[in-house]
């Protein structure tokens, strides 16, 4: 598998806009008539066009004549902070980048003076100009990649989300890769996760919408396969993290994204990059359950005999966390799975839920360790990212607990469930929620030993 090291600091692959750079390149911007205008001085035209004449030169230029442009690069943070012609910037922006891609001295020029060089790139993003925002990220992030310089990742990241909902796939690829690129640094992985929930519910939402084999519309097409790649690549990185690779399909369901992916996707790329989150979310026991309620097992399974993988590599991580997972699920019972699915805090219905044979067996169960399970199922009523199903189910099996405990209404009541189920019965997102709501507040009710 791929080192988290060998992510490339902030390159971006993406034909159009490539061919607006190219465009870009040769566009005539009319520097004498900002110099007449008073808008940059004599000096720095002169100067500007003595930079144009070197850089023209530079693909036949030595190392050591590269270099020195970096002296040029504080002449071009200059006129980008004095300038507004969007055609201008997105020039300066374009040769600014190509040296910091070139030259670490120049990535070196501009991390001295970061507190200047985030003020101009940052209003770049303002300039409501997709290519120009993010070529800016793209330079920001090649800085904070290439040097121990603090960024504003989460103002990047407010920006990025926003790129994330536009229509054009090229400029929802552009940003993805960005952010790819900017996981590489660690601080910026718990920032995405902690403080910029957005952009990370927006890169989940475009891997859930390709699913249905679509990422949207307008110029650029990207591949379904790219787009999926680009997202679970960023997933990975964000599993390094143990405080984000034991939360995270809880809070935003990508396991069983990962899952419906996985068995349908024609590229190898994207089988290796879901496997690779999922081995290093199995790390973490926390994450057992929620991996085994998504039929990870079942799934790598089907790859494992169904697929002809050339890679190497991949068959035995496929091997390899298929006998992890093997060990959890080959003495489990009908119990174990019902803890699993509620671990995961993902329920559904099943017959156990049904059962009540099921219930009158594994009572007692639920009061065992401080009552860890009727605590879970108020856990999941409680939070904000259980679906509505979950709630229901979670609401009857509580009145199941009632039901075959003459002392369970109490705990129930001690815990906050009572109260939850009862604003349930009328403030209930579905009809499901608020019937089983109902079940479970008259069953409260009721004398417990009677039942």
């Amino acid at each position: 598998m791929v080192a988290v090291t060998d992510v490339p600091a902030a390159m971006v692959s993406n034909q159009f806009f490539d061919e607006f750079t190219s465009k870009v390149r040769v566009k005539p911007i009319p520097w004498e008539g900002y110099s007449r205008a008073g808008l940059i001085t004599s000096d720095e035209l002169h100067q500007l066009k003595d930079f144009q004449k070197q850089h023209s030169q530079l693909v036949d230029c030595s190392e050591s004549d590269a270099l020195s442009l970096a002296t040029h690069v504080p002449l071009l943070v200059s006129l980008i902070e004095k300038l507004s012609s969007v055609d201008a910037l997105q020039y300066l922006l374009v040769v600014l980048d190509e040296l910091a891609e070139r030259d670490l001295g120049c990535v070196h020029a501009l991390a001295s003076d970061m507190d200047t060089v985030s003020r101009v790139l940052f209003r770049c993003m303002d300039k409501k100009d997709d290519y120009l925002g993010l070529k800016a990220c793209k330079i920001l992030t090649g800085i904070a990649v290439t040097s121990n310089v603090e960024v504003a990742f989460d103002r990047m990241f407010a920006y990025l989300e926003k790129s994330m909902r536009s229509e054009l796939t090229s400029v929802v690829d552009v940003a993805l890769q960005v952010v790819q690129s900017a996981l590489r640094v660690p601080r910026a992985r718990s920032i995405l996760y902690g403080e910029a929930p957005g952009c990370l519910t927006q890169m989940v939402d475009v891997l859930k919408r390709t699913v249905g084999g679509r990422t949207g519309a307008g110029k650029g097409v990207v591949a379904v396969s790219q787009t999926q790649y680009e997202v679970v690549f960023c997933l990975w990185l964000l599993t390094f993290e143990r405080h984000v690779a034991v939360t995270i399909d809880r809070k935003y369901d990508v396991v069983s994204t990962m899952v419906e992916i996985a068995r349908s996707a024609v590229k190898e790329k994207v089988v290796r990059i879901i496997v690779a989150t999922w081995t290093n979310m199995a790390q973490h026991s926390a994450n057992v359950p929620g991996l085994l309620v998504a039929r990870v097992p079942a799934c790598l399974e089907t790859l494992r005999v169904g697929r002809n993988f050339n890679d190497e590599d991949l068959k035995h991580t496929l091997t390899e966390l298929t006998d992890t997972l093997a060990e959890h699920t080959g003495i489990m019972t009908s119990w174990d799975e019902y803890v699993n699915q509620l671990k995961s805090g993902k329920l559904e219905w099943s017959g156990w839920h049904r059962s009540e044979q099921f219930w009158k067996i594994h009572v007692a169960k639920m009061d065992e360790n401080d009552h860890r399970i009727v605590r879970l199922l108020a856990r999941v009523l409680m939070a904000p990212e259980s679906s509505d199903t979950s709630v229901a189910v979670a609401c009857h099996d509580l009145s199941q607990y009632v039901k075959y405990n003459p002392e369970g209404k109490k705990f129930v009541a001690k815990v906050g469930a009572k109260q939850r189920v009862m604003q349930l019965m009328t403030e209930g997102a579905t009809a499901e929620v608020k019937y089983e709501a109902l079940m479970c507040v008259q069953q409260i009710m009721l004398n417990a030993w009677r039942n």
